[in-house]
């Protein structure tokens, strides 16, 4: 039995050492099982994002252990990839070359790397693009090639903070179901940040509502309803109202604390 990702008593505090240290995540305890898909929905500023970082080995807790598969995570590794709200592409770079630059620094032959961004191109929809420059792309195309960026390396955890954010309704619902056909052929957990009610409910197998800052997690939401969702029944806009419930005071919080700042 494989392990997943551990995180246990976990803290996060910017600055620790200067006159304002901004604790992000405090004591904060999570298991994910391989293969999960669980969404971390909370109020703005309450450490979802802080909590990526760590866990993608870009940045260190302050306090507490972070595991993967049993193993400490110090640094960042092809195992755990990290998609950003913007796609963050590099401009120079053909998609296809986007995609490939992984592997590339890896030492992948050209034949390798050739299959695999015709494979992954495929994949995310993208043929016929590869030779594109990323401003030539409409926005879901970029986060779709920032996707397919992330699979060349075969990660098993996808780390998305807000991927789809900054998408029109539309684009970003059939994003949201893309991204759920590729996680389910892929194997790979997904932890995802969201302040979105509905992707959370469209997405996950498990929704934890983080309380505001500093971050720990208040309430726990597992949806064992089968995929694509319908966000209008009954069930699914029950769900909704719970998470808005637990939401409710925790963004009150928020408000109040940036009054202050």
């Amino acid at each position: 039995m494989t392990l997943g990702l551990s995180l246990k008593n976990v803290s996060k505090i910017w600055n620790p050492d200067g006159p304002d240290p901004v604790p992000a995540v405090l004591n904060l305890s999570l298991e994910v099982e391989n293969g999960e898909f669980v969404v971390l929905l909370g109020p703005s500023g309450c450490g979802k994002s802080s909590l990526l970082y760590v866990v993608a080995g870009l940045e260190e807790a302050t306090q507490g252990s972070v595991t993967f598969d049993g193993l400490a995570i110090t640094d960042p590794s092809p195992e755990r990839s990290l998609i950003f709200q913007e796609a963050s592409l590099y401009p120079w770079l053909t998609v296809k070359d986007n995609i490939t630059f992984g592997l590339k620094i890896a030492g992948a032959t050209e034949t390798k790397m050739a299959q695999a961004a015709d494979r992954l191109l495929r994949l995310v929809g993208l043929v016929g693009a590869g030779d594109k420059r990323p401003h030539e792309l409409s926005g879901g195309m970029r986060q779709r090639a920032a996707l397919a960026r992330a699979l060349a390396m075969k990660p098993k955890v996808l780390l998305m903070d807000e991927p789809f954010a900054a998408l029109d309704i539309q684009t970003r619902a059939r994003m949201q179901q893309h991204l759920l056909d590729i996680w389910g052929s892929s194997g790979a957990s997904v932890l995802l940040v969201t302040h979105s009610i509905d992707e959370a409910i469209a997405l996950a197998d498990r929704i934890v509502v983080f309380t505001a800052r500093p971050g720990q997690i208040k309430s726990e939401i597992r949806i064992d309803a089968p995929r694509p969702r319908d966000l209008r029944s009954p069930e699914m806009i029950d769900l909704a109202r719970q998470c808005e419930a637990h939401l409710a005071e925790e963004v009150e919080k928020a408000f109040k604390e940036q009054e202050f700042i």
